[in-house]
């Protein structure tokens, strides 16, 4: 989510340019507070759960029950500011210079978000023993980029990534609106294939909200242009336009996720963006990152312990900082 303020106008924009901020009035005003000409703030929206987790759940809770005021905002870098083009700037001075910005809010709902300069290893640790996602870890001299690239990695403490909605199956015994979702990637040569199914992870409200979404794409036939689910009995397929966030044990041989949990719909990206990630093990990023704080420790005035900024995702941003 980017914050763009100029003066009193605020604006929180999506990674696909949607304008949010008629979504979140409560943070539009919380930025204004911070009282800059100009600035763009690069961050996160969250919702901490009562065990002061940040939840992707609990956050897609709050827009569907209007529970706004829970939502929060973390920030944790700055491409713009007073008129002046950050992008080609280190991260180091980014952050220096957000730290004093978030400082500036009045609203508490305003937040910086932490780093901690430590072994991967040791933080992956901790993130993990406290259920959250992973942490990022980024090169503190990189410069700003709103894609991925080579100067920071993503390191996660079980596989989860977003799929395709292409059908449901029929609920049974006590289970209301669905049993399970169906799910798909696109494949390397066109299409959709499947990908196992999701039936864990749901509350009552969360099942309603979703059926009321799928109700109008269901349609008579597949979607899929590889692979399909063993028995397509109780089966309703829908037009493939809902994209769902799940975190699962591991990919089966046939290409099928296994022990998956459901734990969100996302809105931010588009169904042609969604295909099978490649996740690399903890200690390899650990020993990557080791690697390139090495050399670059080689450098004046840079040592190995400052090489790397490493922070938490998206779901393990606060946490880490109040243990």
């Amino acid at each position: 989510m980017l914050a763009r303020i100029k003066a009193r106008d605020v604006r929180l924009l999506t990674r696909n340019g949607h304008d949010w901020s008629s979504k979140v009035p409560h943070l539009v005003e919380a930025l204004r507070s911070i009282g800059v000409a100009s600035a763009w703030l690069d961050g996160e929206i969250v919702v901490l759960s009562e065990r002061g987790v940040p939840s992707f759940q609990a956050l897609q809770n709050a827009f569907g029950g209007r529970d706004l005021e829970e939502i929060v905002f973390y920030a944790f870098d700055l491409p713009y500011v007073a008129g002046r083009d950050l992008r080609a700037e280190p991260l180091r001075l980014r952050r220096e210079l957000l730290e004093e910005l978030v400082e500036r809010a009045a609203d508490p709902r305003i937040r910086f978000s932490e780093a901690f300069a430590a072994p991967p290893s040791a933080l992956i640790s901790s993130a993990c023993k406290l259920g959250l996602e992973g942490i990022m870890a980024k090169r503190l001299s990189s410069p700003y980029s709103s894609r991925r690239t080579d100067n920071w990695v993503k390191i996660k403490c079980a596989q989860r990534q977003e799929f395709i909605i292409v059908g449901y199956t029929h609920p049974a015994g006590s289970r209301s609106s669905f049993g399970a979702l169906l799910l798909a990637v696109n494949d390397d040569r066109g299409g959709l294939r499947y990908a196992g199914s999701v039936g864990t992870g749901f509350d009552d409200r969360t099942l309603t909200n979703i059926m009321r979404q799928l109700t109008p794409l269901e349609q008579s036939d597949t979607p899929l242009s590889f692979g399909s689910p063993s028995s397509r009995k109780s089966i309703r397929w829908v037009d493939p336009k809902l994209i769902c966030e799940v975190s699962f044990s591991e990919w089966t041989a046939g290409g099928h996720v296994r022990h998956a949990t459901f734990r969100g719909i996302r809105s931010d990206k588009p169904a042609r963006d969604i295909s099978r990630e490649s996740s690399v093990a903890a200690s390899q990023v650990a020993i990557r990152s080791l690697l390139t704080c090495q050399r670059q420790a080689q450098a004046p005035g840079l040592s190995a312990a400052n090489a790397w900024d490493h922070s938490p995702t998206q779901n393990a941003l606060l946490t880490l900082r109040l243990a």
